[in-house]
């Protein structure tokens, strides 16, 4: 089957908010504890709707979202920060290690770069072994460690700053 790239739609947002609430179930990917209903998301999906800038990219298969990434201001409303992107990416379960975060990531940095970025950054938690295995992959550089600031069931974990110059 075909994948497909495309800006996101108001109609994906269902499917996204279940994609990311596998990765608050697994405790490996994402600093939520509670799973995130459509309304608790539906002010940032509209962020990024409304925005030419930060988009918000899906992978389509079969007329299914099957994975999306999202391109963020870093230290949103400080204008220093306004060529500096963060990124942030979530794949369906059923479509790991199939490549979909590899086209979904080269999408996204081809957009940045034509639009005038010149750093996006990848925050992750030190246990998200396949993001950072693809940031690696991909040139991103580990800039910055954050000695156990997060905690998921009783376990402190080290949030990682990853960061590509375009």
């Amino acid at each position: 089957m075909s994948i497909i790239l495309r800006k996101a739609v108001e109609g994906d947002l269902p499917a996204l908010v279940e994609i990311l609430n596998h990765g608050i179930k697994t405790r490996q990917s994402v600093g939520y504890y509670v799973s995130q209903s459509v309304a608790e998301m539906k002010d940032w999906f509209a962020e990024h709707m409304h925005s030419e800038r930060y988009p918000v990219m899906v992978a389509e298969e079969d007329n299914q979202v099957i994975g999306w990434i999202s391109l963020s201001p870093y230290r949103k409303g400080r204008e220093a920060f306004n060529r500096t992107g963060e990124i942030s990416a979530y794949i369906h379960e059923d479509h790991f290690r199939k490549g979909i975060g590899q086209k979904l990531l080269d999408h996204i940095l081809l957009f940045a770069a034509g639009t005038g970025f010149r750093i996006i950054f990848a925050i992750v938690l030190d246990r998200n072994t396949p993001s950072i295995k693809l940031l690696e992959k991909n040139n991103f550089e580990r800039w910055a460690f954050l000695p156990e600031v997060a905690e998921i069931d009783g376990i402190l974990l080290n949030h990682l700053y990853f960061g590509k110059r375009l």
